[in-house]
């Protein structure tokens, strides 16, 4: 007999005694539970049109020469490449290209695909820096088309010349989510029915899972901004949509579309020049930035290398600014083999740097204290005291906005902002899925930061909105994404493992906090080695609908931060 409260569908009255409303086409099984999701992978049947491509690097300079590796059932097919942004410019086209139907080792999302090279492109010296979705393209006699989609990234011959911003792609994140062939870093073949199999290794050459690249409009967001009625059970809107269309169960985690895209339609079409790079660069060349007056990253940045942050490091300490309209700071990453192989422990004790040497780099939460170098001391701000706003059953009928505590701050200037205003909220919704924050005390209704996180003193939280490391389950493991399975031993529970989100006398529980926007200067002032972060991924959303206040700030962070030096 089920107890109360606990059905299969979980239709039953909640832990309250109030009857169940599901909104929406179904019940919760409609969500981040369910993970019976068929993985992207060749079928090499002839019945059934498909194809696929990957490129061996991310990014490219003019004049170099990109080798397609594609998998097509069809002997011939067209190739098609953009360049992205708020009027793409189709700059390639080529049909009748000869193909074959690769083998695919088994596994390839661990080891990755070994295809042959169909096509190479030259990057013509015309094509901008900018982010260039490849499409590669089948037509069935009978009219069907099938296409699937890649990107490169086209990086400035001359660094710094047409742009002082630097926009760098967040590449790893992409990699993380990328369950083309079998999983990826959260979830994969193997494990439990319930529960797949996380990857620690992961591969870079294979194709991106649908929709990471492209997507229709309309695609949901991943959180659910509609009202949820009392004893609802909060909803996950992008996984029943990516079910019932065959996109990648994880797509509105991480999509170049939903996140990147939002930011370069605005910034491209309100008059601002972009150098791009993609974080796989900055790994490569930690003096990346240095040339830059600003370096921006926006949308779900999750992930980073020591290079990466050593990169951002270097720039500041030139004199450079960063922006990180960003949220969800937490892991440290790395690359092996080669540079082909993603590495992300979510077990830390798993990770066989752990009490070597070398333990600084493992490949786990950024804050724990084997690294010495918490997030915080590099943004102000980190993602592993909080993560999740509006995402589930984590804060659903939040306002979706950062309130603001001080309108007198540098980035509100000519905002008409005031004290306790909201920036963002619904139905927009910029403080939402996963944001940055750190830990703070109040003192004379205003935030400051505590450091115990290793936030700089000289940090000014200039607005906030309520945040939780795990959902509440008002409907015993009936909430959308029971995030609690697939955290790292270091940050679920109590936190175990780091200190500022351990529990002592008078601390906030750690599941308890706030997502911010602030800033502090690492340089001799304002405009010298400034970080200035609106700590959401989905700040850009408000870019896309034209809000205001989001863009005010936006443009004024751009402008500010990216123009002369001060000191100079």
């Amino acid at each position: 007999m089920a107890t109360a409260g606990r059905t299969p569908l979980n239709d039953r009255p909640s832990l309250l005694g109030q009857p169940r409303v599901i909104p929406g086409p179904g019940p919760a099984a409609h969500n981040d539970s369910r993970h019976d999701w068929a993985y992207e992978k060749p079928l090499n049947d002839p019945a059934v049109a498909e194809i696929w491509c990957y490129t061996p690097r991310i990014s490219y300079r003019a004049g170099e020469v990109i080798d397609v590796h594609v998998h097509s059932i069809r002997p011939a097919f067209e190739i098609e490449v953009t360049r992205d942004g708020p009027n793409p410019e189709r700059v390639f086209f080529q049909s009748g290209i000869a193909a074959t139907a690769a083998a695919t080792p088994d596994r390839a999302h661990v080891v990755g695909c070994d295809w042959p090279v169909a096509f190479q492109l030259t990057v013509d010296p015309a094509w901008r820096s900018g982010f260039y979705v490849v499409v590669v393209r089948l037509r069935e006699p009978d009219g069907e088309v099938f296409e699937r989609e890649h990107f490169f990234v086209v990086k400035p011959s001359a660094p710094a010349t047409a742009s002082s911003i630097a926009f760098v792609v967040s590449t790893c994140t992409m990699n993380a989510y990328n369950d083309w062939g079998g999983g990826n870093s959260y979830h994969g073949e193997g494990g439990s029915p319930r529960f797949k199999q996380a990857n620690a290794r992961t591969a870079l050459r294979r194709p991106w899972s649908r929709g990471l690249v492209k997507l229709p409009a309309g695609a949901p967001r991943a959180v659910s901004t509609a009202e949820l009625p009392p004893f609802a059970v909060p909803q996950l809107p992008a996984h029943p949509w990516a079910r019932h269309y065959g996109y990648a169960r994880d797509y509105a985690d991480a999509s170049w579309a939903l996140y990147g895209k939002l930011f370069i339609d605005w910034a491209e079409a309100n008059g601002f020049t972009l150098d791009y790079f993609s974080q796989h660069d900055l790994h490569d060349d930690p003096q990346t930035l240095v040339p830059y007056r600003l370096s921006v990253i926006v949308g779900h940045d999750e992930y980073s290398s020591w290079p990466m942050r050593e990169a951002i490091e270097n720039q500041l300490a030139a004199g450079g600014n960063h922006a990180r309209f960003a949220g969800n700071n937490i892991w440290q990453v790395r690359y092996e083999d080669g540079g082909t192989t993603f590495v992300n422990h979510k077990d830390e004790t798993t990770d066989p740097l752990l009490g070597t040497e070398q333990e600084r780099y493992v490949s786990n939460a950024w804050d724990l204290p084997c690294t010495g170098w918490p997030l915080a001391k590099t943004f102000g701000l980190t993602g592993s005291g909080v993560i999740h706003a509006m995402y589930g059953g984590a804060a659903p009928r939040a306002s979706g906005g950062f309130t603001v505590y001080r309108p007198w701050h540098w980035s509100l200037e000519g905002s008409d902002l005031y004290y306790g205003d909201v920036i963002g909220d619904r139905p927009d919704c910029v403080a939402a899925y996963e944001i940055d924050g750190c830990d703070f005390t109040m003192r004379d209704g205003l935030p400051y930061p505590t450091g115990r996180d290793g936030a700089p003193d000289n940090l000014t939280i200039v607005a906030m909105a309520p945040a939780l490391l795990h959902e509440e389950d008002h409907f015993q493991a009936s909430t959308a994404s029971q995030m609690n399975s697939v955290s790292t031993p270091s940050i679920k529970g109590d936190g175990t493992g780091l200190p500022h989100l351990e529990e002592h006398e008078g601390a906030r529980h750690p599941r308890y906090g706030a997502g911010m926007i602030a800033s502090h200067d690492r340089g001799v002032g304002p405009g010298d080695g400034t970080v200035f972060v609106a700590g959401s991924t989905d700040w850009v959303v408000g870019l896309q609908r034209r809000n205001w206040f989001v863009e005010h700030i936006t443009r004024t962070v751009l402008e500010r931060l990216s123009g002369p030096s001060p000191s100079a």
